[in-house]
C-alpha cells in the first residue's frame, strides 16, 4: 500500500506525534509498504533519505510546529494530485488534516486519522474567547472531522472515551505508539552526561522529558520537589528538565522564587540521540501531566529501567503498573511529594520497581503498532470496496 501520512508534526520538530509518525513510517517501509509523509515546509530545512516526504507551504505559529492552511475549494497542491495514495492517514484534524480529507474524497480512498492530542486542554492558547465558547467550537469541529473518517485510531482507552463523549461515532481502534528497544549506553556516556549537568555519582536524579508547557502541570512537579525534605538523603536530589517550550521562563521563575536553583537543571531542547545517556543517568522518572493521550516518554523511561511517578489523568496510567513499576498519584502536590520521598528513600523498593519496569508487558512495540494499523487500513479498504459493490 502507498500510505499518505499527513502530519503537522515532523522533522525538524521532535515531539510525541512526530516520533509516532517516523516510527510508523519506518515499520511500514520494513513491511514492504510505501509511506509518503505530507508535512509543513520549513525554511532552510531539507529532508534526507527515506521515506518520501512532500512539503507544503506553511506559516509559523506560536508553537514549535508550522501550520499548513486548509485547501481552498476546488484546489489541491500539485504534489498531492500526483501522489497516487491508497490510504490517507492524518495525524491532526486541522490544516493538513483537511488536505488529507480533500484528497481522500477526490480519489475515493479511505480516510484514517489518529487522535493524538486532548485539544480541549489547549484552549488557554486562544484567550480571545471565553474558555467554554472555545471548547464548544473545538468540540464541534473535532466531532465533524472524525465522524467523516472511515476509522479513528486512539493511543489509549482514555482518549477514545473523550471522543465518544464528544459524539464521535466513527470506528475507534486503540493502537498505542510503539517504543523501540533502547540503544546500549556505555558507562562512560552516563558519566559524561552527569558531569555535563553537574551531577555527582551519588546524586539522585528526578527526570522530566517533554515540552515545557502550561498543560503539562509543571507547577505541581516544581512545588512537590520544593517541599521535599532533602535532609533525608545522603545527597540532595536534583530535578532535571529535558525539553523546551513556551513555559520555560515561567518554570525558571518559579524555581528562582522557591530558592532551589542549585537543585534544578534545564537542558533545553535535545535531539533524540542525546537522550539515552540521560535516561540511563536518572534515578526516577516524573510525569505530572494529566493531559497526554499516551505519554510515550513513560515507556521510553521504563525501557531504561526507570521507576515512574505518574499523575492519574489522561491515558498515561494505562501504560504503567501501579505499585509494580510505577506509582500513580492524584494531581495533588503533597501526594506527589510523598511518593517521591518514599521511592528515593527506599533503595530496595526502587530496585524492584526498576527491574519490573525493564520487563513491563505494557510497553508497546513498533512492530505491534504497525501490524494493528495495517489491519485498520485493510478493514477500511474492504469496507470501501463493499460499499462500492453494493
Amino acid at each position: 500500500m502507498r500510505v499518505g501520512l499527513f502530519t503537522e508534526s515532523y522533522d525538524p520538530v521532535i515531539n510525541g506525534v512526530s516520533t509516532s509518525v517516523k516510527t510508523l513510517a519506518g515499520e511500514l517501509s520494513a513491511l514492504g509498504h510505501a509511506p509518503v509523509i505530507v508535512a509543513p515546509r520549513f525554511p532552510d530545512f531539507a529532508d534526507e533519505g527515506q521515506p518520501t516526504v512532500l512539503r507544503l507551504f506553511s506559516v509559523p505559529t506560536p508553537f514549535t510546529i508550522r501550520f499548513v492552511p486548509p485547501p481552498l475549494p476546488g484546489q489541491q497542491p500539485g504534489a498531492l494530485r500526483r501522489a497516487a495514495l491508497d490510504i490517507v492517514h492524518t495525524q491532526q484534524p486541522f490544516g493538513l488534516g483537511w488536505h488529507g480529507l480533500r484528497y481522500a474524497r477526490r480519489c475515493g480512498v479511505p480516510l484514517v486519522s489518529t487522535y493524538h492530542t486532548l485539544y480541549n486542554e489547549y484552549t488557554h492558547y486562544f484567550p480571545l474567547l471565553p474558555k467554554r465558547a472555545t471548547q464548544a467550537i473545538l468540540c464541534a469541529a473535532l466531532r465533524h472531522y472524525y465522524n467523516v473518517c472511515d476509522a479513528v485510531i486512539v493511543p489509549s482507552r482514555a482518549a477514545g472515551r473523550v471522543l465518544e463523549e464528544m459524539g464521535v461515532r466513527a470506528t475507534l481502534r486503540v493502537v498505542p505508539t510503539g517504543v523501540p528497544e533502547p540503544p546500549a549506553v556505555m558507562p562512560a556516556a552516563v558519566e559524561q552526561a552527569r558531569r555535563l549537568y553537574g551531577l555527582t555519582p551519588e546524586t539522585p536524579v528526578l527526570l522530566y522529558v517533554g515540552r515545557l508547557a502550561r498543560e503539562k502541570n509543571l507547577e505541581l512537579l516544581i512545588e512537590a520537589f520544593t517541599r521535599l525534605d532533602v535532609s533525608r538523603f545522603a545527597a540532595p536530589p536534583v530535578l532535571l528538565f529535558v525539553g523546551s517550550g513556551p513555559y520555560l521562563w515561567a518554570c525558571q521563575a518559579r524555581v528562582r522564587q522557591a530558592g532551589i536553583e542549585e537543585r534544578v537543571r534545564f537542558t533545553g531542547f535535545l535531539k533524540r540521540s542525546q537522550l539515552a545517556p540521560i535516561y540511563a543517568a536518572a534515578t526516577l522518572f516524573v510525569f505530572p501531566s494529566a493531559t497526554d493521550t499516551q505519554g510515550v516518554v513513560l515507556s521510553e523511561a521504563q525501557s531504561f529501567g526507570l521507576p515512574c511517578v505518574v499523575v492519574n489523568g489522561g491515558g498515561a496510567p494505562e501504560f504503567v503498573r501501579d505499585g509494580v513499576d510505577a506509582v500513580v498519584v492524584p494531581p495533588n502536590v503533597d501526594a506527589f511529594r510523598d511518593v517521591l520521598a518514599s521511592i528515593l528513600a527506599d533503595d530496595e523498593k526502587r530496585r524492584a520497581m526498576a527491574a519490573a519496569a525493564l520487563s513491563s508487558p505494557l510497553r508497546p512495540t513498533p512492530a505491534d503498532m504497525a501490524r494493528q494499523i495495517i489491519q485498520v487500513y485493510e478493514a477500511a479498504r474492504q469496507t470501501r470496496r463493499e460499499k462500492a459493490a453494493s
